[in-house]
């Protein structure tokens, strides 16, 4: 799993307001209790507070005061916290996690949604109902320009929860010729925080994940912590390793156990392990396998995510192009990549004189394998994570 990064908090603060102004027609409340630089008032704000005080009353007190609405409070209950949280500077969550301010809002998810007879009657059925009309989810995505126009501004090329697929939008209406055809082509938006128990986070801006459609069915509605991709990642701290295949269906291997290193034959099994430990002990568990991640919640998370995910079976379908990746690194050597293609890179580039040999050697390499090796470039290339990985 990788990051998806936002930068500074210029950047993060214009995505808020940029956002906010989007959206505003998909929530029933006035621009001058959404927007900061607005003062239109069409009554809607009043009209949402008697519903939600008649059938979400929990919701009406976090965000009404004296019967007004509390801007900040609504702003960040649709676009997150006004101050972007440190874990998004990588800082260690020194200054907190969007994660720490999901959870710290004093809103009760609801109970898993069941149809009975009396469903109308059920207080929970009305209270999830009313947040559903008044944060409209639905017309948001089925309105899809301003939904195109979030995915665009985010700019998260490949699926953050698999590194697997490109995640690509194309342009919105507004970025088209005159003459050209709008086609609706677009990633998936996985609700981290399932909408169906959280409906009061169903439009914001930080609960909607970029992904791919294999890693939104497999996630789900599903519950258990695993890693949120603006707080944190794999990096470095559980890799992929190979290790032989040696079961009885691998037989014609077993001479030449270790040929698939040179990308011979494809005798091997992908593993998640902790980037200081090897193990080649058959059917050894995940967990005993992530060595050296001392939070134990962060194990936990990663656990969850390789297996809700299903990233090593997933990854076992890759072994073609891992062939390719184990071939390239054979027949072109560290020597290769010195002392021949980083002259080369050298000479035809305008300015590479004042490149240290290290960036030339990270530029030759990204070109030799078609990929991003630098943790901070993989959210532009598939299977950047599993190349940097496995060249390591």
């Amino acid at each position: 799993m990788i990051r998806i990064r936002i930068g500074s908090q210029a950047d993060y603060t214009q995505l808020r307001e940029m956002y906010l102004e989007k959206i505003k027609k998909y929530v029933a409340f006035d621009e001058a209790d959404l927007l900061d630089d607005s003062d239109i008032q069409e009554g809607k704000s009043e009209n949402t507070a008697k519903e939600l005080e008649r059938d979400y009353t929990e919701l009406y007190h976090y965000l009404y005061d004296s019967g007004k609405v509390d801007r900040k409070k609504l702003q960040s209950l649709l676009a997150g916290p006004e101050t972007m949280p440190g874990s998004f500077k990588q800082n260690d969550g020194a200054e907190g996690t969007m994660r720490e301010f999901f959870e710290n809002i004093p809103l009760q998810p609801f109970a898993s949604m069941r149809k009975n007879k009396n469903q109308e009657e059920d207080p929970s059925y009305k209270a999830r109902e009313c947040c559903e009309k008044i944060i409209n989810y639905k017309k948001f995505i089925d309105g899809q320009e301003e939904a195109y126009a979030l995915l665009r501004k985010l700019d998260v090329r490949v699926c953050p929860y698999c590194n697997r697929i490109y995640t690509v939008t194309l342009p919105s209406k507004e970025e088209l010729a005159d003459e050209e055809n709008f086609r609706t082509t677009r990633a998936t938006f996985d609700h981290f925080y399932p909408k169906t128990r959280y409906p009061y986070l169903a439009l914001n801006l930080f609960n909607l994940v970029p992904s791919c459609g294999i890693c939104n069915s497999n996630k789900s509605d599903f519950l258990q912590e695993i890693v949120y991709p603006y707080d944190e990642s794999f990096e470095k701290n559980v890799v992929f390793r190979l290790v032989p295949n040696l079961s009885d269906k691998a037989e014609n291997y077993i001479e030449n156990a270790l040929g698939f290193l040179h990308g011979e034959h494809d005798g091997f099994c992908i593993k998640f392990m902790g980037d200081n430990g090897i193990s080649l002990i058959k059917d050894e568990k995940l967990e005993d396998r992530l060595t050296g991640i001392e939070n134990e919640k962060y194990r936990s998370r990663i656990v969850n995510s390789i297996q809700q995910f299903k990233l090593e079976e997933l990854y076992q379908e890759h072994k073609a192009e891992i062939l390719d990746i184990l071939k390239n690194r054979h027949y072109f050597n560290e020597q290769y990549v010195l002392y021949a293609l980083c002259p080369l890179i050298q000479e035809k580039m305008k300015g590479a004189g004042s490149m240290s040999r290290d960036e030339i050697r990270d530029i030759a390499m990204d070109m030799l394998f078609f990929s991003r090796l630098k943790e901070q470039d993989w959210e532009k290339r598939p299977l950047a994570k599993l190349v940097s990985d496995l060249l390591d």
